[in-house]
């Protein structure tokens, strides 16, 4: 493993040859070589995805806070993911389910948002199945006629800049 001294001369020395870049072969190697050495840094580090670089999910109260601002924060419930008010939801349709939810409205605030699964008819779960084996970094937006008939009112939704991936693990059919 290389040291973090070793890491720093390496971009000190590409720096450095950037700026007086003569056409030598010798200086054209060791620009090759500090890259690779940077190459081996990234693939090293971030094969154990970096936490800097993973995507923080967001608490219920970090997602929700617009509106829960537009609902009240001590009154409302949880229906199909959205927040609507306590007043006009019965019990039983609200995520909560009980009639003195004060705590579970707390420690629901601050649990992590889990993403609701995508519900699909038979139609669409086949057409984006067929999508199954494309490139892992395929998002649905990069697929024209997924994102054309999205226009036209299927895959409601599903967040066009998501993995065909991600979606695919995370739907299900209804009828």
């Amino acid at each position: 493993m290389k040291t973090k001294q070793e890491y720093i001369e390496a971009l000190e020395r590409m720096e450095q040859a950037y700026y007086n870049f003569d056409g030598c072969i010798s200086s054209m190697n060791k620009f090759k070589e500090d890259i690779n050495l940077l190459a081996g840094l990234v693939n090293v580090h971030f094969e154990e995805k970096d936490k800097h670089f993973e995507e923080k999910s967001k608490t219920n109260l970090e997602f929700y806070y617009d509106d829960l601002l537009e609902e009240g924060f001590s009154d409302f419930a949880v229906v199909n993911g959205k927040i609507k008010s306590c007043l006009y939801v019965p019990c039983d349709k609200c995520e909560f389910k009980k009639k003195d939810c004060s705590k579970d409205r707390i420690t629901w605030l601050l649990s992590q948002r889990k993403k609701p699964k995508y519900k699909f008819t038979q139609f669409e779960y086949d057409l984006i199945n067929t999508y199954r084996h494309v490139d892992d970094r395929c998002k649905f937006n990069g697929c024209y006629q997924l994102k054309s008939l999205k226009e036209k009112g299927y895959f409601n939704d599903v967040d066009k800049n998501e993995l065909i991936k991600d979606i695919l693990v995370n739907c299900e059919v209804i009828k």
